[in-house]
């Protein structure tokens, strides 16, 4: 794995909406994230701005992340 995660080329990711996409009264999607994965990588985009860079992370940062946000809000995985 590279040490620079933006230097690790994404073009060919398959891109997830994890949320289901939603609609808002107007039928309006509403904004969601996108999930990729690459070797050593997760990275993260807004569906709404395509354009901007992903936010990336190792995968025990995003482990990490998880495993804080379930314990401190007390769901069940």
């Amino acid at each position: 794995m590279s040490d620079d995660l933006y230097g690790i080329d994404l073009s060919g990711a398959s891109w997830v909406k994890p949320c289901g996409g939603n609609s808002d009264d107007n039928g309006d999607e509403e904004s969601c994230v996108l999930v990729a994965q690459a070797p050593g990588l997760v990275a993260l985009r807004d569906s709404k701005n395509l354009g901007l860079e992903a936010l990336r992370f190792t995968k025990a940062e995003i482990d990490a992340f998880v495993r804080h946000y379930v314990r401190e809000n007390d769901i069940a995985i």
